[in-house]
């Protein structure tokens, strides 16, 4: 994700709409579902431009990194209060035949191998995704600005998750601190990451800060229905991370909870901007 003003055009634009004509319809979801796998598709083509020997090489280490950071993150969410999502109300949506969080793995994985064997930039097909993403959530989006007030549970998450994460892969897999620190306090603006930490710490070390954040907001959408049962909206804006407030925003409301959307965007907003602040502050001084 990035600091994109038409992502901001987008959702004002659907917010606008939804108020205006205040019409609803099943169809509503199904788009919306339908954009996040065309996201989810594109996403795992633009993985594919890679070059193979260093995905394979970047690969384990990145996926055990974003494991233990979510895993931890979602431990601190515990810790600080974060409880299960409310049970959807009863008649609101018919059983899914396929699980959708099978539907979003399986995306990736065709994206991947579909998509991939074009050689194509999707970047502008992901630009144009997330607007329509954005547009439509904003669009059927009914806001508790209430419930803002809890959006410190996820950014705390999020924010002391971070370090710890940061120290033990610093140890333990040998990155330097300032890749380490700047890897896990991206919170999952990869194309920020991998730029910054390739600059500054070669491309190797810029791959895994690529893929792993990367893989932070792929995951997130992936589990969400699971770390919704468990933690509710708390749990996946803090997994979302910085992509809360956009690419992630939709699990949020969808797993979450009725009352998921206005921490998931906080908390999106504070992660994003201390990402912006922070790491080209860790790698200039390193």
């Amino acid at each position: 994700m990035a600091l994109d003003p038409f992502l901001y055009v987008a959702f004002a634009g659907g917010w606008g709409a939804g108020r205006l004509l205040r019409w609803r319809s099943p169809w509503i979801e199904r788009a919306t579902v339908g954009t996040v796998v065309v996201l989810l598709l594109l996403l795992g083509g633009s993985l594919a431009r890679l070059p193979p020997p260093s995905l394979l090489l970047a690969l384990p280490v990145s996926a055990l990194f974003v494991g233990v950071l979510l895993a931890v993150t979602l431990v601190f969410v515990r810790l600080l209060g974060g409880a299960p999502a409310p049970a959807a109300p009863e008649g609101t949506a018919a059983p899914r035949r396929v699980p959708v969080e099978y539907l979003y793995g399986a995306s990736v994985v065709v994206g991947y191998f579909a998509l991939g064997r074009f050689d194509v930039d999707w970047s502008p097909g992901i630009e144009w995704a997330l607007y329509a993403l954005l547009a439509l959530i904003a669009f059927d989006l009914h806001v508790g600005w209430g419930a803002l007030k809890g959006a410190w549970v996820p950014i705390a998450a999020a924010a002391a998750a971070a370090p710890v994460v940061a120290i033990l892969f610093v140890v333990v897999a040998g990155l330097s601190p300032a890749a380490g620190f700047a890897t896990a306090m991206a919170f999952g603006w990869y194309t920020l990451a991998g730029p910054l930490v390739a600059d500054h710490a070669g491309p190797a070390a810029g791959l895994i800060a690529f893929f792993t954040n990367f893989l932070r907001e792929s995951l997130t959408l992936v589990a969400a229905p699971l770390i919704g049962r468990w933690l509710g909206g708390p749990g996946i804006a803090a997994a979302g991370g910085a992509t809360s407030m956009d690419t992630t925003l939709y699990a949020s409301i969808r797993h979450g909870g009725p009352d998921a959307a206005g921490p998931a965007l906080a908390t999106g907003l504070v992660l994003t901007v201390t990402a912006g602040l922070v790491l080209p502050l860790l790698l200039g001084l390193a």
